[in-house]
């Protein structure tokens, strides 16, 4: 690229510049005015992504140090037992993270709360469906065992649930309890693990008879490629099922191992999920298997609880402390243990390791060395520098941001990508003042005055000298940080991976000032 000239007919600019490597100790400025000079004009705004930043700050830290920094923050002894609150489902993420708190345990155990089914900016945690279902079903359950007492029939009830909670721990998608059909009701209908639809017919004893209804219910159920007939012995705590039709090689599950936690409707304990994987839809990781890797790697016991609660960590037996590791919702997520009484310390990614985010936002460096690279330690006073560089060198004024992830959600995977606080990290200091966007929408305009016979030689002198009385009380664009839109703008022009540039340049973004 020779020059940067954009048209006068044209809006929003951006163009993503190459630098070269950048390495610990460069200085950051220097770059990022020497590769803005050829193009560079009044009132740009210079985006320079926050990884070589902080690489250029050499803001590093490995799990041994950060481990030392929690110890010595939740004041933890050896042997401790430590809880964990609600982290983003990442590897680049929070891995190396939860294997320094492990560590800092020094041998104790690690207690991790999963939202579900997605982490807080998006990624399937588990399954949306089985995790929707099951916690229904446990619901259901828990009333139907607390108003038992009054009245024992309900075990016929409780058998089916039950029934259908161990066929979710084989594979299969429970898709109706209780559906009348035409001529009867199929206790169960489900999806096999092969993906048949079938029917079954739960007993507390006489498989036989369970099976001879379930293939007449079968015939009623259009679609229904098979029938089962279950029986449940909530004595011994055993289910058995067999092929209605064949009635050959009967299968008996225990659920002994489960029933407790069968009856907590809050939470999905690992022992309902057996082998059972939840692989990331994108990543084809299963978040459960690589966090309890971690913690093993941290030298500790590690425990995964699936809830939306994340007080139930309490019932887990004593804690000794508490990391909040969340993003966004770290805040309220303190406040929330705080305001119940929480008698140990409590603390957030935000607030171990240095400042000013702790590990918010951190990256892995080095997986097998478990080292850390960190946000910008002062990316204000950063962007400002160079801001006064490229002042001093170029004569041009100009505004600098430093950006993380853009605050955009995927609409083909739902992910968030927003895993840095916010987007822009660090701003100069117009920036600083910068008002949120708004304005009167122009397609809006437009298509009124139409409506109103004015001509398009009328209309466009009208929005030409802001003539326009008609739609000033019209609905306007939804107010947006200024800095926040830049960032975004900047991360999905640079890019990530190996695009190899971490500097936008920004030409042609009207914005006021507060």
């Amino acid at each position: 690229m020779d020059k940067f000239a954009i048209p006068a007919t044209a809006g929003v600019a951006a163009v993503g510049l190459k630098t070269g490597l950048i390495f610990p100790n460069d200085d950051i400025v220097s770059i990022t005015a020497d590769a803005v000079k050829p193009y560079v004009e009044q009132n740009d705004i210079i985006c320079v992504t926050e990884a070589v930043v902080a690489r250029s700050q050499n803001r590093y830290i490995s799990c041994e140090d950060l481990a030392e920094d929690v110890q010595r923050k939740l004041n933890l002894s050896p042997k401790s037992t430590l809880a964990v609150i609600s982290p983003i489902a990442s590897r680049n993420r929070f891995a190396l993270v939860l294997k320094a708190l492990a560590m800092a345990t020094r041998g104790g155990k690690v207690i991790l709360q999963f939202s579900i089914p997605f982490d807080e900016v998006g990624n399937q945690v588990m399954d949306e469906e089985f995790a929707t279902t099951r916690l229904r079903l446990k619901k259901v359950l828990k009333s139907l065992q607390e108003a038992r007492e009054n009245t024992p029939q309900l075990n016929v009830l409780i058998r089916e649930i039950i029934a259908a909670l161990k066929l979710q721990e084989i594979g299969y998608n429970v898709l109706s309890i209780r559906k009348i059909t035409g001529k009867g009701i199929a206790d169960l209908t489900v999806r096999t693990p092969e993906g048949k639809l079938a029917v079954a017919e739960v007993t507390f004893e006489n498989l036989e008879k369970a099976a001879q209804k379930a293939m007449g219910i079968k015939k009623d159920v259009e679609g229904a490629q098979q029938a089962l007939a279950i029986s449940v012995d909530l004595g011994h705590h055993k289910i058995t099922m067999v092929d209605a039709e064949t009635m050959e090689n009967p299968k008996t599950y225990d659920f002994s191992q489960q029933l407790d936690s069968y009856y907590d409707p809050d939470v999905i304990y690992t022992n309902e999920l057996g082998n059972m994987k939840f692989s990331h839809p994108i990543t084809g990781m299963d978040y459960r298997d690589l966090y309890m890797q971690m913690i093993e790697e941290g030298n500790a016991e590690g425990e995964v609880i699936f809830t939306n609660n994340p007080l139930k960590v309490y019932d887990r037996g004593y804690i000794n402390g508490i990391c909040i590791a969340a993003v966004h919702e770290r805040d309220k997520l303190k406040e929330l243990f705080e305001s119940f009484g929480a008698m140990v310390p409590v603390t957030t990614i935000k607030d171990i390791g240095p400042g000013p985010w702790g590990v918010i936002g951190s990256n892995v460096s080095d997986f097998e060395k478990g080292v850390l690279k960190l946000l910008p330690g002062d990316a204000d006073d950063t962007a400002e520098s160079i801001k006064d560089k490229i002042k001093a060198e170029c004569g041009k004024d100009v505004e600098v941001l430093i950006f993380g992830d853009g605050a955009y959600k995927d609409p083909d995977t739902g992910i968030f990508e927003l895993a840095d606080p916010y987007p822009a990290i660090g701003v100069s200091s117009g920036l600083k003042s910068a008002s949120l966007r708004t304005g009167t929408k122009l397609k809006l305009q437009v298509d009124t005055l139409h409506n109103q016979g004015y001509s398009r030689e009328e209309i466009e002198q009208i929005l030409k000298t802001k003539q326009d009385k008609v739609t000033s009380e019209s609905l306007g664009t939804t107010p947006r940080s200024v800095t926040s839109i830049v960032a975004t703008l900047a991360d999905l022009v640079a890019g990530s991976a190996d695009a190899g540039t971490p500097i936008v340049l920004v030409r042609g973004f009207k914005y006021s000032k507060a």
